[in-house]
């Protein structure tokens, strides 16, 4: 194709984009559920109200949105923008991303409101045709209709005739696709078997200094996150609860049926989540700067789309901060840049898939489900996940003790890599768990905290 017939074809796709758009908006306002889910791919997904993918579950989400308080009525989206990916086929562009406004009428707590917000889509072209991929919405303000817009012309009673019954369908609850974590194993056969989970942004040797100490006394397994390390990045988002399937899985190639576990901020909570989901599995649950709900779930999103747009490079200068205190920068200088060096070669689309499981994470209900021996140690300088957030988790679990480290921030076992070793084989090798000794601070059984210096 001539560079005109090229520009040619790239307008030609962004008025198409648009009609997509118009489609969308027309078969929302009309309640036309089958219309809404052939604009999707058949592996394409809704993100923010909740996670569904593929037609069953896109069919039953949009059916349900009035039911759920959003409708159908005046879907109006506005100021939208199309960014043509530079990859071609055949002189034709073959994806974009797609920005957009949106006001939506809604229900909230019985009262007619409107609903402000934006959409971020991924959009493919197959077959000739334009289809979302992934159509993302988030929520900024919601204003209640009775002074204003549309006023007398919107109801709770509009909002429920939008619901259209059919078929019962099966409630599909999204769980990103089977990951193949990869792993690494250390110490000695035949000896109890540790995991030890990452946190965001690193890779499995965050672990060096405790498996250099703690290998003649147990089978270390290490593994990565998807996107970091030598693990593979498939499209997220991703869930809390398939990585902790996949970690499961994990051990299943392995021969390993049961563990002691450690992890760090999201590995902390993998290893939560696989205590609820797959009881059994672990002997342990030693919770690291990490909590049952992270601080500003909607944040998370929000982190997912700059990184998908700016790479993880762009995390760098911010995390050091919350990584490390100043003076283990000072002191342990080449020792946090070997730390920062595997955010930056981290997978934009693994961290961001991990990051919008992070933002959807919330098991503050569930933790008295969790009956296995757990020790939740904070970093007492940790700006991520503060003391305060990470005794939630030891409160909340039937069997919980909970050590602070003064002085640690978020990446606690490196800033303080003896005493959190000293933690973990202590916990792990005593009698139900053991009791956990506390070195540089304090330590609490059955949810209560003790003093610390």
């Amino acid at each position: 194709m001539t560079t005109a017939e090229q520009r040619l074809a790239r307008l030609e796709a962004i008025e198409e984009i648009r009609a997509l758009d118009a489609r969308y908006c027309r078969a929302l306002d009309d309640g036309d559920w089958d219309t809404l889910v052939s604009l999707f791919t058949d592996d394409g997904e809704f993100v923010g109200l909740r996670h569904v993918r593929g037609p069953v579950g896109l069919r039953r989400f949009f059916a349900g949105l009035a039911r759920e308080g959003l409708t159908s009525f005046w879907h109006h989206v506005s100021n939208l923008e199309v960014e043509l990916d530079d990859d071609a086929v055949d002189g034709e562009p073959a994806a974009a991303r797609v920005h957009s406004l949106l006001w939506q009428p809604c229900v909230r707590d019985g009262v007619p409101h409107v609903a402000a917000g934006r959409y971020d889509d991924r959009v493919v072209r197959l077959d000739g045709e334009w289809r979302y991929r992934r159509k993302r919405v988030s929520f900024d303000y919601f204003a209640p209709l009775a002074d204003g817009w549309e006023k007398g012309v919107f109801s709770v009673e509009d909002a429920a005739a939008t619901f259209r019954t059919g078929a019962p369908e099966p409630e599909v609850e999204f769980v990103h696709a089977p990951i193949d974590l990869a792993h690494r194993i250390d110490g000695r056969e035949g000896a109890p078997v540790l995991v030890l989970g990452p946190s965001l942004g690193t890779d499995l040797h965050l672990f060096d200094e405790q498996v250099d100490a703690l290998a003649d006394e147990f089978r270390i397994v290490r593994y990565d996150l998807p996107g970091h390390g030598a693990s593979p990045a498939p499209a997220g988002p991703y869930t809390m609860a398939g990585l902790a399937r996949d970690v499961v899985a994990l051990l299943d190639r392995l021969g390993i049926d049961r563990a002691h576990y450690a992890g760090v901020s999201i590995g902390g909570a993998i290893g939560q989540q696989i205590v609820l989901d797959h009881p059994g599995r672990l002997e342990t649950l030693t919770v690291i700067a990490s909590a049952a709900r992270f601080a500003e779930p909607s944040s998370w999103p929000a982190r997912a789309q700059e990184v998908r747009a700016k790479g993880t490079a762009a995390m760098i200068t911010s995390r050091a901060g919350v990584w490390f205190t100043h003076d283990f920068v000072r002191t342990r200088n080449e020792e946090a840049v070997r730390l920062l060096r595997m955010l930056g070669a981290t997978d934009p689309e693994g961290y961001a898939g991990c990051c919008e499981a992070i933002g959807a994470f919330d098991v503050r209900r569930r933790l008295p489900e969790i009956t296995v021996p757990t020790l939740v140690i904070a970093g007492g300088a940790d700006p991520a996940t503060p003391p305060e957030m990470a005794k939630i988790v030891a409160h909340g679990v039937a069997d919980g003790r909970y050590v602070v480290i003064d002085g640690a921030a978020h990446l606690t076992n490196v800033e303080a890599a003896e005493r959190v070793t000293g933690l973990v084989r202590s916990f792990a090798a005593g009698p139900r768990g053991g009791t956990a000794p506390t070195p540089g601070g304090g330590e609490a059984r059955g949810g209560r905290r003790a003093s610390h210096p």
